[in-house]
């Protein structure tokens, strides 16, 4: 029995549903203990308005027609059987002899009693606890008056048993909710469960089924479903660029290997020795560039950069780069206008933000024929720079290539393919967004970022 128990105690759930099913019922039971006591305090209160009633109505009998009216007025109340079984009634004369009613004698030391008491008496031969009230009259007669606590008694059985029954039936509930619950969340927690075995066992492509309904394990679902998407989209990117990676460094290594061992041959001259170890730094330098701005992506696209951030002006740091490129522009014949800069406070490192824009308005120099224009402004809670050239443009189905990891529309042009994928990782870490679009002719690019909001 006590493994059943240690194995059912280990379940949230069961504790869960174990513990609010012990609230209830101790809820239920204050509850009813506050209802016993104010029906039982209830009754006294009607017990002692109908004796003082009662004892009010015997004397003013007593004092029309004295002690014969009294015994009269007792005779007649014990003879018309209503309630007279539960009723009190008692007159004795001033030397304690009974002359009427149905006690066999008062309670002992009735004399110190004032108002009305509890006490017990003997009736028929029987004690009866009752209410009771018991006063002096003119003549030195006493006259006791109450009501037996039998139909109280009743009342207090008949609520103890309701306590009892009630609190057999609510464990009893409980019991059964708790495994009933407990049912239930393990078989809605066994998908979640069975789904992340099969993941840890490899199966990244393994989804928890989902309903069709919007209650919480359906959201959780859907949101761990979610997560599952995003995690084998991250595994799946990270596979292509470590094997892009190797590609990329297995190449230049293979042609330093190459040249060096060429240039360790004997019959190799001073002059192809030099050209060796030349080349061999300058694939260094190169792969030594790559694996550097790997790094600064890796960091930004971690949130390490994210601490240096400030306040900025987005559109100074337009105007600086577009300055900057506006010489290089015109040495290749092409005109770049900063056709509209709208004040545009961003949170942000100004450094990153300038690095993104100048990779963006270098491409577009490259490509452009003879026209780039650069515009900043406000829309709503965000700032835009936009930039257009007139180049060939870029298909729309690359648009989604476009900053993958050592993507290059052109592989014969020099480069790794990082730029844009510098960019986009800045532009992420700022919590913005890059959009491609087709310029006719041309390609346009439409950074935005949300507005410093203490600025």
């Amino acid at each position: 029995m006590m493994p059943f128990l240690r194995n059912h105690w280990r379940s949230i759930s069961f504790r869960l549903t174990l513990n609010y099913g012990i609230l209830a019922i101790l809820t239920t039971l204050i509850l009813i203990a506050f209802l016993y006591y104010e029906v039982i305090g209830a009754l006294r209160t009607e017990y002692t308005r109908q004796i003082t009633a009662s004892a009010k109505r015997l004397s003013a009998a007593y004092e029309e027609g004295g002690r014969t009216a009294l015994a009269a007025a007792l005779e007649l109340t014990l003879a018309d059987r209503i309630d007279s079984g539960r009723e009190i009634y008692l007159l004795l004369d001033e030397k304690g002899n009974k002359i009427a009613g149905n006690l066999d004698r008062p309670p002992a030391a009735h004399d110190s009693y004032v108002g009305v008491f509890e006490g017990e008496v003997l009736q028929d031969g029987i004690p009866t606890r009752g209410h009771l009230q018991i006063q002096t009259l003119a003549g030195g007669e006493t006259l006791v008056v109450g009501h037996d606590l039998s139909e109280m008694g009743d009342i207090s059985a008949m609520i103890w048993q309701a306590i009892v029954a009630a609190f057999v039936l609510a464990a009893l509930l409980v019991i059964i909710g708790t495994y009933i619950f407990r049912g239930e969340l393990a078989y809605r927690v066994s998908h979640i469960r069975r789904t992340t075995q099969q993941i840890a066992a490899g199966q990244l492509s393994k989804r928890v089924s989902t309903a069709e309904s919007d209650d919480e394990f359906a959201l959780l679902n859907r949101d761990i479903n979610s997560m599952l998407d995003r995690i084998e989209l991250l595994m799946k990117s990270a596979r292509h660029i470590s094997d892009t990676i190797a590609h990329n460094l297995r190449t230049p290594l293979t042609r330093i290997v190459g040249g060096l061992r060429a240039a360790q041959q004997p019959s190799a001259s001073p002059q192809q020795v030099l050209q060796a170890n030349q080349r061999a730094v300058e694939e260094i330098e190169r792969l030594s560039v790559m694996l550097e701005k790997l790094l600064q992506i890796s960091e930004m696209q971690a949130g390490i950069q994210r601490r240096s951030f400030k306040a900025c002006e987005l559109h100074t740091i337009v105007g600086d780069v577009v300055e900057m490129y506006t010489t290089l522009a015109e040495d290749k014949n092409v005109s770049m206008t900063l056709t509209h800069s709208e004040p545009v406070n961003v949170h942000g490192d100004a450094n990153l933000l300038a690095s993104a824009l100048a990779n963006l308005v270098d491409n577009a120099v490259k490509y452009a024929s003879r026209e780039i224009r650069v515009a900043v402004f406000r829309s709503g809670q965000s700032g835009r720079v936009v930039i257009s050239d007139d180049g060939p443009g870029v298909p729309a189905d690359q648009y989604e290539h476009l900053g993958k990891h050592f993507y290059r529309l052109d592989p014969s042009l020099e480069g790794h393919g990082l730029g844009l994928t510098s960019v986009l990782s800045i532009v992420e870490l700022h919590g913005g967004t890059i959009v491609f679009s087709d310029a006719q002719p041309g390609l346009s690019v439409i950074l935005t970022l949300p507005v410093n909001s203490r600025g």
